[in-house]
């Protein structure tokens, strides 16, 4: 008896749906290969943090500076304490907004702007009312390091990382609304870019 393989029966619609998903597919893969930002820009955000961390160890109004590194109680006025305890409250919430940014993403995040090819969009937890949380983190320690050192031109430098970073949203939401379509629009529609109800 002669052994006749069987046929895998096909919906007539299925095939018509296959050149469309190949095509979103390869879609989704020139999307994770293309690149959002310069090399150049990327580096510029370090270069400002660098130049930042120098001008508040430099700064001779600040405390790293008069106290040569060495930080004592009674060296402190009135004010260097205040301004060291608005610091660390910067720093600490700061690093915490961060923490629980990323960690919210999962594998969603990168340092970098791109798509992955199996990219969800997150809109719970701490993206619920805010889109860019990592970047709120970045901003509060950043500038809290130099309020934390009393250094005036520190936080100077560190406050260009606002504009830099607000550029940078505006890179990454435009990749998102390329990405996720009308869902990123109404989710921008519902949420703060950086601060709760307010921006």
């Amino acid at each position: 008896m002669q052994y006749t393989p069987s046929r895998t029966f096909i919906s007539p619609g299925v095939p018509s749906l296959l050149p469309s998903l190949n095509i979103r597919n390869g879609h989704l893969a020139a999307m994770a290969r293309k690149r959002y930002e310069s090399p150049i820009f990327t580096l510029g955000l370090f270069v400002i943090i660098f130049l930042g961390l120098i001008a508040t160890a430099l700064d001779p109004t600040g405390l790293a500076a008069r106290s040569h590194g060495v930080i004592k109680a009674e060296s402190l006025s009135g004010v260097n304490l205040v301004l060291l305890a608005i610091g660390i409250a910067l720093c600490v919430a700061g690093i915490v907004i961060r923490f629980v940014a990323i960690a919210t993403l999962k594998r969603n995040f990168s340092g970098a702007l791109r798509i992955r090819a199996d990219h969800t969009l997150v809109k719970s937890g701490i993206y619920k009312r805010v889109r860019h949380p990592a970047y709120l983190g970045a901003i509060l320690l950043f500038t809290g390091i130099p309020v934390m050192a009393s250094s005036l031109l520190g936080f100077l430098v560190m406050l260009l990382l606002v504009p830099y970073l607000l550029h940078r949203i505006k890179l990454e939401e435009s990749m998102m609304i390329e990405r996720f379509g009308k869902e990123y629009e109404d989710y921008m529609r519902c949420s703060r870019r950086l601060v709760p109800f307010m921006y």
